[in-house]
């Protein structure tokens, strides 16, 4: 009856060993935990708007107010040339941005995209450094925002705004 004991309390020690182990290899490695958010930062993003290109701006508009009931909101940039666009309110301080290209827009670079506030860009740039990105140019929006554009890991582009 003593080995059987022992055989059952040996079978438990090595389960209890493989499960420290098992926990133990699934710690983050230092890279990794450098790019976790950083707690006291919790806060410091949020979501923006998104912009979408569209076919037919004033068909899209339309779509959007008659499905989702979203309406219209100041579209604060000057006449663009190859760009028509409109900006709609989707609530909770988030837009869709809809725009339309006209005619020849191999010159325009920029896309659709997701947008984010930030508190800093200072931050960001701190951020991208230590991730060996290429700094982006900071430009301005018409209110005096400061503003970049940048892409994550798989391309797809962002818009990152301070908040005044």
């Amino acid at each position: 009856m003593k080995d059987l004991k022992a055989i059952k309390n040996s079978k438990i020690f090595m389960l209890l060993i493989f499960i420290l182990i098992f926990l133990s290899t699934c710690q983050k490695t230092d890279k990794q935990i450098n790019l976790n958010r950083v707690p006291e930062l919790a806060s410091f993003a949020s979501y923006n708007h998104t912009a979408l290109v569209v076919k037919d701006l004033d068909s899209s508009v339309a779509f959007y107010q008659y499905i989702f009931n979203f309406d219209t909101i100041n579209y604060p940039f000057p006449y663009r040339e190859n760009i028509r666009a409109k900006w709609l309110s989707i609530g909770h301080n988030a837009e869709l941005h809809l725009g339309e290209f006209i005619g020849d827009t191999t010159q325009y670079y920029y896309p659709g995209h997701i947008g984010f506030t930030v508190k800093s860009i200072d931050s960001i740039f701190s951020r991208l450094l230590k991730l060996n990105y290429t700094l982006p140019q900071i430009e301005n929006m018409p209110n005096g925002e400061r503003t970049i554009h940048i892409t994550d890991i798989d391309s797809n582009n962002i818009h990152i705004i301070e908040s005044k």
